[in-house]
């Protein structure tokens, strides 16, 4: 599995080697090269020059599960009104999401394309500080660099090695408390987060019933996890996940102050600040849905909303024709653009008595 894994991320891991090595000898040209100073200022700066080309893409995310969340209540009725019609369900689902301009593939597509970045990240820092030989380290650009590995496995800071790991935790130190610190920054800036958005930027309905309590659930289980596992990461990525969860912290503060929630906490904020600067927050959030519907017309799910109500007008049109007893009767359907297509014309069926009748 790992091997399959290591194949699949090998063009991330000479991506990210790369960085590594051009930031390390930039930042050397101030600091000692192998000092633990300048190996975490390469982390920092590492942090900053991945995520922020990923910003538009959480932004993106942000906005599309504000979308989401807002219209809730909406798409609960929806599928409790067509439980028992799962076409009816999907196409209103998709007509709900077409009109409010979301994109129900948004939210979840840059977190796709963000997670081979980070696990590049994370294993190539990794291999380093626990590789025992150069053919252990990960990423081609660090394998034609083999000093870099021994500088990161020997670097120090107050005296404790970037390469150690909380455990063994015997004999207890400086090694154990530097990693605790690190994963009590770590795991309280993750729970922080979480909180944050439950508080803050959830609309009361989320939080009833089975979604709420999973949402609670999610609120402890995360930072556990994160516990857990860093007790066995060595300083250096502890560092990096530091770093990580503070920069989505600001990302995620920035974000719901702008960007709230409606029927939210942050949301009423947001309105008073809006209304404090002479402006109105419902035409703000109109010309917001303007905006979303028109980035929103070219995506699959804009189309297979379109798609469906066209293959609906076409069936209510062959229905008509079916049932016309006009004799030149036209059948007339209305296009996605609102223009009126003809879509063919049918003599009225006559009886044989009528037929014989007219020859004579």
């Amino acid at each position: 599995m790992m091997g399959f894994l290591d194949t699949v991320l090998a063009p991330f891991y000479w991506l990210v080697s790369g960085l590594m090595v051009l930031l390390h000898k930039g930042v050397s040209l101030v600091f000692d090269e192998n000092s633990g100073t300048t190996w975490i200022l390469v982390i920092i700066l590492m942090t900053v020059v991945v995520r922020a080309p990923l910003l538009p893409l959480y932004v993106r995310q942000v906005k599309s599960m504000r979308a989401t969340t807002s219209i809730q209540d909406q798409l609960t009725a929806v599928r409790e009104k067509y439980k028992d019609d799962r076409d009816r369900q999907s196409r209103e689902t998709m007509k709900l999401y077409e009109e409010n301009g979301i994109s129900p593939y948004a939210s979840c597509l840059p977190m796709l394309l963000q997670m081979p970045i980070f696990m590049g990240l994370f294993w190539v820092m990794s291999s380093i500080a626990r590789a025992t030989s150069d053919s252990d380290v990960k990423g081609y650009w660090l394998q034609q660099n083999p000093d870099m590995r021994e500088s990161l496995q020997n670097a120090t800071l107050f005296g404790v090695r970037l390469s150690n790991t909380f455990l063994p935790a015997s004999p207890f130190g400086s090694t154990q408390i530097l990693a605790l610190l690190l994963i009590v920054v770590m795991t309280g800036v993750l729970f922080a987060q979480q909180l944050y958005s439950m508080n803050r930027n959830m609309p009361p309905s989320v939080l009833e019933g089975p979604m709420g309590k999973q949402q609670k659930w999610m609120l402890y289980l995360f930072p556990g996890m994160y516990a857990i596992g860093g007790i066995s990461i060595p300083i250096a990525v502890l560092f990096y996940w530091c770093c990580s969860n503070i920069w989505t912290g600001v990302q995620q503060y920035v974000m719901v102050r702008n960007h709230p929630t409606p029927n939210t906490p942050a949301y009423v904020d947001w309105e008073d600040r809006m209304i404090a600067k002479g402006l109105d927050p419902r035409e703000l959030e109109r010309e917001r849905l303007e905006k979303a519907r028109e980035k929103n017309k070219g995506s699959v799910a804009a189309k297979a909303a379109r798609m469906q109500r066209e293959a609906e007008a076409q069936a209510q049109a062959d229905r008509a024709i079916a049932t016309t007893s006009d004799a030149s009767a036209t059948v007339v359907r209305t296009n996605s653009n609102g223009q009126q297509v003809v879509v063919r014309q049918q003599p009225a069926r006559q009886s044989r008595q009528s037929r014989a009748k007219r020859k004579k």
